[in-house]
């Protein structure tokens, strides 16, 4: 199958958790050899940890979330703690077009990993450091994950009851998709300039300035009004209705957005209750968002009165926007979702064969791959060595019982 880069481009990523791996994983895709490159001591921390399960259960090789943003690549260990292990890290950037990294500002720096130290290595390398807070400012030395992230980025802030005082973090890390889409393009950006200038540069990205704009109309409302916006719970700061709203007999719970007056006639017809048009309390837009409480409270008795799937038809065929509230079971058994199959069966060693979402984006030439495995700990460290360092088996086997190289997990320890 022909891919976009197709064998051309190759990957070291050293990233750990889910930005900097999605890009890499988007990368491999496209077709890019993407290298994981981890430390059978300090492994990528979305493998979970070795306590989760007795040793033989392998519990570091069933950790979804890592199986499915390191899907396509191939999984090399080296020892960053050890001049070795580094010395084989500058090996492979001599062969590479980029590296993906997403430690903490001045870590790469103690691994004598740089920009400043790699760039020489390889003038046609493209580095992406994809830290929290970013290189520089009051922050830059501070530790970060997604929710801090969230915090920091504003959006936190604004994921509350509209009525209350107490914020909510999102619990999913969305800034870190977000960097990952955000890398994604810069990274191939800079391969689109490399071909035309014939050399790489450094990419830095903070995680918190890839969040913040998503919070860009509150940021301009507070300039143009000097009012900090208020959290909308479930509720749209023009558009009512706009909420989730439970349907009878435990039948779920349903998303309903009307954006106009048209769309708000539409619902009532939809859902037997025209009466509510007619009513001065939500004759237009500022009179619905005034009304706001009443207008759910009549929407949700109505919704109460219908199953859900039956409510959906109804609004959906008014032309309203509408759609369950799924689980990920709903989802996964989605009949929009298996008819364009865009869940594809991925067969992992340790686990066995499951359903992982697939590539976002279709094209037509080219499509993306998404069936390969996330690699085991170390999986390729013989195919790698050999195929790009010229090393010997019985190199590989010295780098092993030096600890430099491995497939089993180390576990942490002060004296280790």
């Amino acid at each position: 199958m022909s891919t976009m880069l197709d064998g051309k481009i190759r990957v070291l990523d050293l990233s750990m958790g889910w930005a900097g791996p999605l890009l890499g994983a988007m990368l491999a895709e496209m077709g890019a050899e993407v290298i994981k490159v981890e430390d059978t001591q300090f492994f990528d921390w979305w493998r979970g940890s070795l306590s989760m399960a007795p040793p033989e259960m392998q519990p570091i090789e069933r950790s979804p979330t890592f199986n499915t943003v390191n899907r396509g690549k191939l999984g090399v260990t080296l020892d960053l703690n050890n001049p070795r292990g580094i010395e084989l890290v500058k090996r492979l950037v001599k062969t590479a077009d980029m590296l993906v990294e997403n430690y903490s500002p001045g870590i790469m720096k103690r691994f004598g990993l740089d920009w400043e130290v790699l760039q020489p290595i390889n003038p046609r390398l493209i580095m992406i450091s994809m830290p929290s807070f970013g290189y520089g400012g009051p922050e830059t030395e501070s530790r970060g994950y997604g929710n801090t992230v969230e915090a920091m980025a504003g959006v936190t802030g604004l994921t509350r009851y509209h009525d209350a005082e107490q914020p909510y973090t999102l619990s999913n890390a969305l800034g870190d998709p977000v960097s990952g889409l955000t890398g994604t393009f810069g990274v191939l950006a800079a391969l689109n300039e490399r071909e035309r200038t014939g050399a790489g540069q450094w990419i830095e990205l903070a995680q918190v300035e890839g969040a913040i704009p998503l919070l860009a109309a509150p940021i301009i409302e507070y300039q143009l009004t000097h009012e900090i916006p208020r959290a909308q719970g479930n509720r749209h700061r023009d558009w009512a209705p706009h909420g989730i709203y439970r349907c009878a007999a435990d039948s779920g719970w349903i998303a309903v957005a009307a954006a106009n007056d048209a769309q708000w006639r539409a619902v009532t017809v939809a859902l037997g209750v025209e009466h509510l048009a007619g009513d001065a309390r939500f004759s237009d837009a500022a009179q619905r968002k005034a009304n706001e409480d009443a207008l759910d409270a009549e929407l949700g008795g109505a919704l109460a009165n219908l199953a859900g799937e039956e409510a959906l038809a109804r609004l959906q065929r008014a032309g309203v926007y509408a759609a369950p509230v799924n689980s990920a079971a709903a989802v996964l058994g989605d009949v929009q979702t298996a008819a364009r199959e865009y869940f594809v069966p991925v067969d992992r060693a340790v686990v066995g064969t499951h359903l992982y979402p697939g590539a976002v984006a279709r094209f037509s030439k080219t499509p993306l791959q998404a069936d390969r495995p996330a690699p085991l700990l170390g999986e390729h460290n013989g195919e790698v060595f050999r195929r790009l360092l010229g090393m010997s088996e019985t190199d590989i086997v010295e780098l092993e019982s030096a600890g430099v190289i491995g497939s089993a997990p180390r576990q942490y320890s002060k004296a280790s």
